[in-house]
C-alpha cells in the first residue's frame, strides 16, 4: 500500500482589518470649540485675564484631538483633511507654548514677530483656501474666513491695533460655528442615515 503525503492545512483567512470611522465630525468639533472660546477673549467679549483657560483648550482639544483626526485621516488615505488638522494641531500646540513660556520671553519687536506668526499661518490656510475650492462650499466658507482672521489679526499685530483683534475675533466666532454647525450636520446625517442638516 503506498502512504500518501498529507495534504497540507490550508492557511485560515485572515480577518478583515476594522475600517477607521470617519474623524471629519472629531477634527470640527475640535477646531469649533477651541476656535469659540479664543474668539471671545480676540473680540473683547471675555477679558484678556482669562486667556489661561483658552490654553487649556488649546493643548486638550485643539492640539491633541486635531492631531488624532488628522492622524486618522492620513491613514485612510486622504491627505487634505489629514494635513487641514495635523497642521492646526501645530497651530494651537504652538499657539499655547507662545502666549504661555516663549512671548514673556521676548525683550524685542514683539508685536512685529507675533504678527509674522499670524502672517505665515495666513499665507497657509489661504494655499488650503486654494484646495479646498474642490470640496464643498461650507468648506470653502470656512477657510474663506479663517484666512480673513489671520490677516487681520496679522495686521492688527504689525499695526499694534486692537480694533482690528478685535474684528478678527467676531470673524473667528462666525467660522467657529459654521465649523461646528458641519460636525453636527456631518454626525448626524451619520447616525440618522438621511440629510437631516442640509451640508452645501
Amino acid at each position: 500500500m503506498t502512504d500518501t503525503a498529507p495534504t497540507p492545512a490550508l492557511p485560515a483567512t485572515a480577518p478583515a482589518a476594522p475600517e477607521w470611522g470617519d474623524p471629519f465630525p472629531l477634527g470640527l468639533a475640535s477646531f469649533g470649540i477651541s476656535a469659540l472660546v479664543l474668539a471671545s477673549v480676540m473680540s473683547g467679549m471675555i477679558d484678556a485675564a482669562a486667556t489661561p483657560a483658552v490654553l487649556s483648550l488649546a493643548l486638550a482639544l485643539g492640539f491633541l484631538t486635531e492631531l488624532v483626526a488628522g492622524v486618522i485621516h492620513f491613514r485612510r488615505g486622504e491627505t487634505f483633511p489629514g494635513l487641514v488638522f495635523t497642521a492646526y494641531a501645530g497651530f494651537w500646540l504652538s499657539y499655547a507654548l507662545l502666549v504661555q513660556f516663549y512671548g514673556p520671553m521676548v525683550t524685542a519687536d514683539g508685536a512685529a514677530i507675533t504678527g509674522m506668526f499670524l502672517l505665515a499661518w495666513a499665507l497657509f490656510s489661504t494655499y488650503l483656501l486654494l484646495a479646498a475650492l474642490r470640496t464643498n462650499t461650507t468648506t470653502v466658507a470656512i477657510f474663506v474666513l479663517l484666512s480673513a482672521v489671520f490677516y487681520l489679526a496679522a495686521l492688527g499685530s504689525f499695526t499694534e491695533s486692537t480694533g482690528l483683534g478685535e474684528l478678527a475675533g467676531y470673524v473667528l466666532v462666525v467660522d467657529a460655528v459654521l465649523a461646528l454647525y458641519a460636525s453636527a450636520a456631518v454626525i448626524v446625517n451619520t447616525t440618522w442615515e438621511r440629510p437631516l442638516l442640509p451640508l452645501p
